[in-house]
């Protein structure tokens, strides 16, 4: 019992985290899998400005190295 209590808080706590950072336009580099350390952030920006941002950011580091959402 103990441990379906744990899995479903942990479910929870992954599910209000992701819906508050699905908001603006955030970079982060392909790496860093859990989103620790951002290059880049910005709440406002629409769709289109963060992609053209996410390919500002890979010309100046000369490679495809950065993911904006």
């Amino acid at each position: 019992m103990k441990k379906v209590l744990v899995i479903f808080a942990s479910v929870a706590l992954l599910a209000a985290i992701s819906t508050s950072c699905g908001k603006g336009c955030h970079c982060y580099y392909k790496t860093d899998l859990y989103h620790v350390a951002p290059v880049f952030e910005d709440e406002t920006m629409s769709k289109d400005d963060c992609s053209a941002k996410e390919a500002e950011l890979n010309e100046a580091e000369g490679m495809n190295m950065i993911k904006c959402k």
